[in-house]
């Protein structure tokens, strides 16, 4: 049997990023179930097409990893400048929806104003704050008003969710859901788009090879990985884990990154407690529609949109964010659809999703497209609510205890963006190195 001082499940960014920190400093091995690293920063080429599993953008909020993963990147790195909108009422409003209702009808304009206001009110009235602990849809309500909710929050993430928003937790929301003060909405209603608002103002995006780009740049650095070497199953009290095309390796520590609900499945002896507490974890399914045009009418990023009839809620234009990941003369879109707990049909929701961008004027016609792929982010985003704030804690101290470290979005199961997983894989890191140390 193979001895290894750390194993790392997974090689995403969290993965890939613990596996760069530790290089040269204590014994590791990275192991992949697919044939490739990168996880959901992965990229696909098709006929001169740079496919991203989604809208992949970099958006820094510390400087330490910024600066780690531009110098990776060198120079193939842009910095670009949010353009994002909303599609509603038959017409195109800036990002974010609360902050610009300009563009609205009279009277969706009225009713977002006058409920923000009677919201507002109520809220100094029994003085109120912001309640993380209330469900997503009171606390939308409460913040936002009536309007607002009526003609976007609660459509809109009905739509991303498909999960009762009265049940989905609001303890997400920071900092993906930006709050306006009284004076943003009265000038935001009667004056041209408020900029630089939200987590996300500027992204960097690679000019060349789609976000796989930096899951290559990590790669470079890495030498202990094994591909399509899937974990089967791990005994968490003899420190074994059973991997395809490699067999039986103990280990001492052990960082996961894949999903954490999918990694308890896989461990043989994990108490009856846990499994039930990890019965409990749940996540909505995305699936991502990517084509290639010869033609896109619009320079926006991307756009979202709440309404029912259509099926999408979010559509991106991937050559928008570089002009080097399609052929000459041609551009290409990413085209998001929710589900829980079902399949979709594609077909048929391809069909739909073709007809709804030529109904809002980013596409003029089905003969433009000439190449699609479909790719699936079974995990996209975790389920909060309730049963996930009860199972986490317990989960986490069981996994402590064996010196499991599960970390990135989806093995720390949270709502997060790519720096937050670098970040972790980092710190990660160099508390393994920290403790081997003081273990010597």
């Amino acid at each position: 049997m193979k001895k290894i001082d750390t194993l790392i499940i997974g090689a995403g960014l969290s993965g890939l990023s613990a596996a760069f920190k530790l290089q040269g400093k204590t014994d590791y091995l990275l192991i992949e179930k697919e044939n490739k690293a990168g996880g959901l920063s992965s990229s696909f080429k098709k006929t001169g097409f740079t496919f991203d599993f989604s809208g992949h953008l970099l958006h820094f909020h510390d400087e330490k990893t910024k600066k780690l993963i531009l110098k990776l990147l060198k120079k193939n790195h842009a910095l670009i400048k949010r353009k994002s909108q909303i599609y509603s009422h038959g017409v195109f409003s800036p990002y974010p929806f609360q902050f610009n209702l300009f563009n609205l009808p009279n009277s969706a304009r009225k009713d977002c104003v006058s409920g923000f206001i009677k919201a507002y009110e109520k809220r100094l009235k029994n003085k109120l704050k912001s309640n993380a602990l209330l469900n997503f849809k009171n606390w939308s309500l409460s913040v936002f008003g009536e309007g607002i909710n009526k003609h976007f929050m609660l459509p809109y993430n009905s739509k991303l969710w498909q999960y009762p928003l009265e049940k989905l937790s609001s303890d997400w929301c920071a900092p993906f859901v930006p709050v306006p003060k009284m004076e943003d909405i009265i000038t935001g209603a009667y004056s041209k788009e408020k900029k630089n608002i939200g987590y996300n103002p500027t992204f960097y995006y690679p000019k060349t090879g789609g976000i796989q780009a930096l899951s290559d740049a990590f790669l470079k650095q890495i030498k202990n990985i094994n591909l399509n070497a899937e974990l089967t199953d791990i005994n968490l009290k003899t420190k074994t884990a059973a991997i395809k095309n490699i067999g039986k390796i103990q280990y001492k520590r052990l960082i996961n990154t894949i999903g954490l609900k999918h990694f308890i499945n896989k461990v043989t002896d994990a108490p009856e407690k846990i499994k039930k507490l990890n019965k409990t974890l749940k996540y909505t399914t995305v699936y991502v529609l990517n084509i290639g045009t010869t033609k896109i009418n619009s320079d926006k990023h991307w756009t979202y949109f709440p309404e029912k009839r259509f099926k999408f809620y979010r559509a991106g234009i991937s050559s928008n964010f570089s002009k080097r990941i399609t052929p000459k003369n041609a551009s290409s879109m990413y085209i998001e659809v929710s589900t829980y707990g079902k399949p979709i049909n594609l077909q048929q929701t391809k069909k739909d999703i073709i007809k709804g961008l030529i109904k809002c004027g980013i596409l003029k016609s089905p003969k433009d497209i000439i190449e699609s792929m479909w790719l699936k982010i079974e995990c996209a985003y975790v389920i909060y609510d309730k049963e996930r704030a009860k199972a986490l804690p317990e989960i986490f101290a069981y996994l402590k205890k064996h010196r499991i470290h599960s970390i990135g979005r989806y093995g720390a199961w949270k709502y997060s963006f790519m720096e937050e997983s670098v970040s972790e894989g980092i710190e990660t890191a160099k508390q393994i190195m920290r403790s081997s140390r003081r273990n010597r």
